[in-house]
């Protein structure tokens, strides 16, 4: 019986594991994916917002007259300034820039490196939020995970062309958010025990994310190149037992986030095999025992009764 059990027990156990992991795979990717398509939407609405439409031209023409310390820059600022931080408390922002057609940063809600700097002939130009800059002069565009100098900390960039009401091109709208609006998706690791690991992989194989066993920084520094990465990244989804990046057994459940547009990454969710299978292995050890129990005592009752019964046979034989 005991073999019998084991084997009807274990896939049941592991069919069940497997399916929990798949659907945490499935809910963090649709929360990923969520996330994107919701900053695509804010900062399509921030390009065509009014205060963005108006205030653009004037910071521009402002910039250009005197510079930031110019009076008539500071009463542009003064009225419009207030009202645009409005929408970075409101959405969760970083910082909003506003840049002109020829590049200029000429306004942004907190005063960093980039203010008052060309996106397309200066230092930056070569920069995220330079190449971001010339594509979301056509269109709507969203960066990779970026170095925030000013914040020291990684965040995302997103970046729409601002229009007026004849059509003719302003400039550009660029919102920074930061990296703590996803990794609170990746942090949230309940039912994955203590080895458990929700982390996102770029096409570069540099990890997206903060890994839960290194205590150093690893985003875009850790490179993952494992088989699960590798087979993610060629567009695949699936659920293996691999090496991961630390080179131990784990369960990886795996897949392309696709539908991000702008940015290439697969997002791998994995446990400890050792972990992950503890409860087979004790149940594998409970049924031995069991057995050798079972087994002990029938070997020992047996004794006991044939020695009885040659006993017995033994006083019956006439003399």
């Amino acid at each position: 019986m005991g073999p019998l059990t084991y084997k009807t027990l274990v896939p049941a156990m592991k069919h069940e594991f497997v399916n929990h992991l798949i659907s945490v795979r499935e809910i963090k990717k649709l929360q990923i994916q969520n996330f994107f398509h919701e900053r695509y939407g804010d900062i399509h609405v921030l390009s065509k917002n009014p205060l963005v439409v108006q205030s653009l031209p004037r910071f521009s023409n402002a910039f250009r007259s005197g510079g930031f310390d110019d009076p008539a820059y500071k009463q542009v600022d003064t009225y419009y300034g207030p009202l645009i931080e409005h929408f970075l408390r409101q959405y969760g922002y970083k910082n909003i820039f506003l840049v002109d057609t020829d590049g200029n940063v000429v306004f942004g809600v907190k005063r960093d490196e980039y203010l008052g700097t060309n996106l397309r002939t200066g230092e930056y130009s070569s920069y995220s939020i330079g190449e971001l800059f010339k594509e979301a002069l056509n269109n709507i565009k969203f960066s990779d995970l970026t170095w925030c100098e000013e914040s020291k900390d990684f965040i995302f960039m997103a970046a729409a062309p601002v229009y007026d009401l004849a059509n003719r091109l302003l400039g550009v709208v660029i919102s920074e958010t930061p990296y703590s609006s996803i990794d609170i998706i990746l942090s949230q690791r309940d039912g994955l025990g203590e080895t458990g690991e929700i982390y996102i992989v770029g096409d570069d194989y540099f990890m997206r994310s903060k890994s839960r066993f290194i205590t150093q920084n690893t985003i875009l520094k850790l490179e993952i190149n494992t088989m699960a990465t590798r087979d993610a990244l060629r567009g695949n989804t699936d659920v293996q037992i691999v090496k991961d990046y630390r080179n131990i057994p784990v369960i990886s459940a795996y897949t392309p986030l696709d539908n991000l547009k702008d940015v290439t990454w697969a997002l791998l969710i994995e446990m400890d095999v050792k972990e992950a299978f503890y409860s087979i292995l004790t149940l594998k050890t409970k049924l031995i025992i069991i057995g050798a129990t079972i087994g002990s005592i029938t070997g020992i009752y047996l004794y006991f009764t044939l020695r009885k019964k040659r006993s017995g046979n033994n006083l019956s034989v006439p003399s």
